[in-house]
């Protein structure tokens, strides 16, 4: 993008989903990309991508042999809070995990604590290949996936000379990064 468009200050920061929706609406930033926002009068939420959410462990015998996902969960369970949809959607599939021994509340250091401490649980596909492929984690097969995608949030009123490069910057990366 800053080979594109020069002059356009690029401002990339970490926060809290309802932090970034008031930065938007504030004018503070023109364009925030996060998961499950909130739908606001005067905000644009654009679907930029979905995701995959996938149980992996670090135990290749649970992977290999074909358990039912439930007994996959039970096996050194790590929650990953990945939201209020994942909740509902994991709840629906494993209605007896209620109430998780470990609770993570940020994908990266769940996958940390797992990979040091062994365990399973949910996390983004596009996360976990690296693991995949070294063997330091595995897919639960038959497990259920959940669908979690990433969405562009922006003023109905932004300046269009700064939002339309900055999106067109974000869908070229998005489509290079699925093909």
């Amino acid at each position: 993008m800053r080979r594109s468009v020069p002059d356009l200050a690029l401002r990339a920061q970490v926060g809290v989903p309802e932090s970034l929706m008031t930065q938007v609406a504030e004018g503070v930033l023109d364009i925030a990309v996060m998961y499950a926002p909130q739908h606001r009068s005067g905000l644009k939420i654009e679907l930029l991508f979905e995701e995959k959410l996938v149980l992996v462990t670090t135990n290749p015998n649970v992977s290999r042999m074909h358990l039912d996902a439930e007994t996959a969960v039970r096996a050194n369970y790590v929650y990953v809070d990945w939201g209020a949809d994942f909740a509902l959607n994991h709840s629906v599939s494993f209605p007896e995990a209620t109430n998780p021994s470990v609770f993570i509340g940020l994908g990266p250091l769940a996958r940390d604590y797992i990979l040091e401490a062994g365990g399973t649980g949910y996390f983004r596909m596009r996360a976990v290949p690296s693991y995949l492929e070294n063997g330091q984690l595995h897919l639960v097969h038959d497990a259920p996936e959940f669908s979690y995608p990433g969405y562009a949030v922006y003023g109905t009123n932004a300046d269009e000379t700064v939002l339309c490069p900055a999106l067109e910057g974000l869908r070229a990366v998005v489509a290079a990064e699925q093909s």
